[in-house]
């Protein structure tokens, strides 16, 4: 008879590699779907670094890039980007660059390069929170069905 402890750590292992990889792969599907511009009306126009943001990460400091582009409506807008980069922003001033925004809130607006990082991080980590969730869920079905019974032994 399997031990009762072997079913408990093969729960206990299982269920702690599921329900954090599924959190992960929630995640990272949110982080695909808006590096791909799903569920919003995106657009992508002709931008210029206009200048840099100093940004203080958790252990050290980065840099932003400052962008001015014109909105499908006309306006005119300046956006730092949202990706800091480590050691000083990788953009020149003057630069052109293209840059993506929601219709609705172009305020959000990102360099495309910025958005292809994000998209390859959500793809990173969607891939490793499958590998957790088929591990975990790998854990719970391979645990001793009967171990509940042998602990209720006289």
């Amino acid at each position: 008879m399997p031990s009762s402890t072997s079913h408990r750590l093969l729960s206990v292992f299982g269920w702690l590699l599921l329900v954090p990889s599924s959190l992960t792969a929630l995640g990272a599907l949110w982080l695909l779907a808006s590096s791909l511009g799903l569920g919003s009306d995106t657009r992508t126009v002709a931008g210029r670094v206009v200048g840099h943001e100093a940004s203080r990460l958790k252990l050290s400091s980065g840099q932003k890039s400052i962008v001015e582009f014109s909105t499908h409506d006309g306006r005119t807008l300046r956006v730092a980007d949202p990706l800091v980069r480590q050691g000083g922003a990788i953009h020149k001033v003057g630069e052109a660059v293209k840059v993506r925004y929601a219709a609705e809130d172009p305020v959000q607006a990102q360099i495309v390069g910025s958005v292809l990082v994000q998209g390859f991080i959500g793809g990173v980590l969607l891939l490793f929170s499958a590998v957790g969730v088929l591990a975990g869920w790998l854990l719970l079905r391979l645990r001793p069905r009967n171990a509940a019974l042998a602990t209720t032994r006289p």
